[in-house]
Parts: C-alpha cells; structure tokens; sequence
C-alpha cells in the first residue's frame, strides 16, 4: 500500500505535464507577432519580401523554406491553397507572422488574400 501515493503522485505529475504542452501548443499563433500590408517588393534571389503596413511602416522579412505560404479567398466559393516564394507579387495584400528583430526578421507564415480583404480581415 505504500505505492500509492507514490502512484498518485506520478500520474498527477504526468498530467499536469501534458496539460502544459497541450497549453503550449494551442495557443501557437497567439505569440508571435503579426502585420497586415500589401507587399511593395519582392527579392527572389534573397528570398526577401518587404511589405507596407497599413500604418504605413515598411518591414522587410526573410522568407525561408519552411516559411509556411497560403493563398486565401473571401468570395462565394472560399478556398485556400499552399502556395509558394513564387506566389508573391508586388501589390497583393498579406497578413504575415513573424519572429526576430531589427534587421533580421524572418516570415513564420504568410497569407496571401487575392481579393484584398487582408486589411478588413482580422488575425
């Protein structure tokens, strides 16, 4: 009978653990920072995107390849696709995610809205 607090102990410890990983993970997007523009150029032999914010700041970002690249429609028919660097234009509206700071700023996660809704739209 002396396991069982040791048992106890152990199985609230376990849980307690993937309660806090769980925690982690669903709130993933919650933590990193996000803008909303429309892309003003785009370097493909850097792989750098440099959008306006709709304050109208100018932020360049670093695309990598495992930056994650949608496209996204508001229309009748909504619909969403994985797209790639090659998919960004100069003009198109975006919501972006990313990490780092000062010049160094990396794309997490790009959504390219074709029908320019980004700037109503909500993170």
């Amino acid at each position: 009978m002396k396991m069982a607090p040791k048992f106890v102990t152990v199985v609230i410890f376990i849980c307690l653990s993937v309660g806090a990983v769980l925690t982690v993970f669903a709130s993933d997007n919650d933590h990193w920072p996000a803008l909303k523009g429309k892309i003003v150029s785009v370097d493909a032999k850097r792989a750098v995107v440099t959008i306006k914010n709709v304050q109208g700041q100018q932020m360049t970002f670093q695309v990598l390849p495992t930056s994650e690249i949608k496209i996204k429609s508001h229309g009748l028919l909504k619909w969403n696709r994985d797209a790639a660097f090659k998919d960004l234009n100069v003009g198109q509206w975006i919501t972006l995610t990313y990490y780092g700071s000062g010049e160094v700023k990396i794309a997490r996660d790009i959504k390219i809205f074709l029908d320019g809704k980004a700037v109503s739209a909500s993170l």
